[in-house]
């Protein structure tokens, strides 16, 4: 839980340095690049800032009061006391920033991002991670010019070392056979290019790709209004689409204090919730689909009829466009708390149905059990949501730093031992019932009254000149929310205008890629389809 005790602690020796300012409970430090690595390893090792949560970079050319031409945001959280910090880099294009990949690991992937999106230069080398690896047009960089992309040449399978000398035993690494999967294989679920090494039995090493759907997300949203974001950021995961939306609309209200009324509140939390429970069914879908069980067709029968809720309550079924900055767009329509207690009732029922069929099959059981990950792993490399907690991690965003009023909700955060996927099913399938127990509670003590801030209760275009009148501070502003399957959230430079002028997308799914090797080392080629499954990974979260 977050504790303001704790907070201040941290403030008083943070704030020796003269660049320190606080900004809705989040410290923020600004440094040269020569004191990177001090401040970084001061705040792991002394301060519990443990979790590298996000690098974000921005072109400070269309800032007036910047000295430096670019920047370099280190986002770090202390899972303890739910403490986070921003470390601001700031430095000119032709200085070199040094790399922090030796003291978190996670960076790797974050700084080859950021040096392709804006051509910022490590100091080490870094291979492509999204983009073609000729390119040089860097699209974050303000006047960038991306038209005529180069075309990377197919990667070939890596070789395979053999001792050259034949009068002493072959190397062990003979025997290893790599195979590929491309993103028509179902094995990938269109995702990546997959390289996987065998042993010749289980895996011991994979290499991937994952620029294949890279429609320049974060660079599009540079160009639009508040508005315009709100309604574009819901896509980044259709399945749960509220998630994003509300978390883009929380960014906003944090900055600008603004407060909800309670029944907006109370609604937020309802969808959430219902996104949470459609998008498990989803994924225990894929994950018996993959195993060729009949039970994937009862799981997405209960996945209709949250989705049937949700198009109820706002007319689409993965609940698209339901946030509103100060509120939510539609209040609960008549007749629709009667229509979730009735499908609450069935669909309990039927899940505890399948779950007893699943965990009766010895085949369902043992091909999820293997794989072990420890919840070092986890942390190293930034894992958040089911995936950490199924390794033992206790952590949620609901419980350690509760937004709206999940502080006076009674529900349990499951907790896993192993972390195979077999820990990662029943973590979802307990996490749905905690859902309904929350919706639930919410919906027996329902306030009454507005769903949308007076403040906010204009129309487009009073709407944005009641913004244009607010003060703006120039300044980053990271908020993050607990989505299905993981930490989801955005960090934003505001530049004076409520219009982001850099928005960096904070998504679960890239750090579970990162870390795909450590999660698949040890099982065999048929466990690859429903592994992949019990993480939760969605193509349009890899996107940048």
């Amino acid at each position: 839980m977050f504790s303001w005790k704790e907070f201040q602690k941290s403030k008083t020796i943070l704030s020796q340095d003269s660049s320190y300012k606080e900004l809705v409970g989040q410290h923020h430090v600004t440094i040269r690049p020569v004191n990177l690595i001090r401040w970084v390893e001061m705040a792991k090792d002394d301060l519990g800032f443990l979790t590298l949560v996000e690098i974000a970079g921005a072109d400070l050319a269309g800032v007036d009061k910047s000295e430096f031409g670019f920047e370099l945001t280190y986002h770090l959280l202390n899972m303890g006391n739910h403490q986070r910090l921003n470390i601001h880099v700031i430095f000119d294009l032709q200085e070199i920033v040094p790399s922090i990949v030796n003291l978190f690991s996670n960076s790797d992937w974050m700084e080859r991002e950021q040096g392709e999106a804006l051509g910022i230069k490590f100091s080490r080398p870094l291979k492509a991670l999204l983009l073609p690896k000729k390119q040089t047009k860097f699209p974050l960089r303000k006047l960038a010019n991306t038209d005529h992309w180069p075309v990377d040449e197919q990667e070939p399978l890596p070789q395979i070392k053999t001792n050259p000398n034949k009068s002493e035993a072959p190397y062990a690494e003979e025997a290893f056979v790599w195979r590929k999967y491309d993103v028509f294989t179902p094995s990938t679920f269109g995702m990546f290019d997959w390289m996987v090494c065998y042993d010749p039995i289980n895996v011991v090493d994979t290499k991937m790709n994952i620029g294949f759907h890279h429609q320049g997300l974060e660079k599009i949203l540079e160009k639009k209004d508040w508005q315009h974001v709100l309604q574009l950021v819901d896509k980044i995961h259709v399945g749960a689409a509220p998630t994003y939306g509300i978390a883009w609309a929380k960014n906003l209200e944090d900055l600008l204090r603004i407060k909800l009324p309670e029944r907006a509140q109370a609604i937020r939390i309802v969808v959430l919730e219902l996104a949470r429970i459609a998008e498990h069914f989803t994924v225990m879908h894929e994950l018996t689909f993959a195993l060729e069980l009949e039970e994937h067709r009862l799981l997405i029968n209960c996945r209709e009829k949250i989705y049937e809720l949700m198009e109820k309550y706002c007319g689409r079924r993965q609940g698209l466009s339901i946030a509103q900055i100060g509120g939510v767009k539609q209040d609960l329509p008549h007749g629709w708390i009667i229509e979730y207690q009735s499908v609450c009732e069935i669909v309990l029922k039927t899940l505890r149905t399948i779950h007893r069929s699943l965990v009766s099959q010895s085949k369902f059981r043992e091909q999820l059990n293997g794989g072990a990950v420890s919840a070092q792993m986890v942390l190293e490399w930034g894992i958040s949501g089911p995936a950490m907690r199924a390794s033992g991690l206790n952590f949620d965003l609901r419980k350690s730093q509760p937004f709206y009023f999940y502080q006076d909700i009674d529900f349990d955060i499951p907790v896993g031992i192993n972390g195979t996927a077999y820990d990662r099913y029943l973590i979802r399938y307990e996490e749905i019932f905690q859902s309904f127990r929350i919706i639930t509670q919410v919906i027996d003590n329902l306030p009454l009254g507005e769903i949308l801030s007076a403040d906010f209760d204009k129309d487009f275009f009073g709407l944005q000149n009641y913004l244009a009148s607010m003060p703006i501070p120039q300044a980053w502003q990271y908020t993050g929310i607990e989505s299905p399957n993981g930490e989801a959230g955005f960090l934003v430079m505001f530049n004076e205008s409520v219009n982001p002028y850099r928005v960096k997308i904070k998504t679960p799914s890239l750090p579970l890629v990162q870390a795909l090797t450590h999660f698949v080392s040890g099982i065999r080629e048929e466990q690859l389809r429903p592994y992949l499954a019990s993480l939760g990974i969605r193509q349009f979260e890899l996107d940048r």
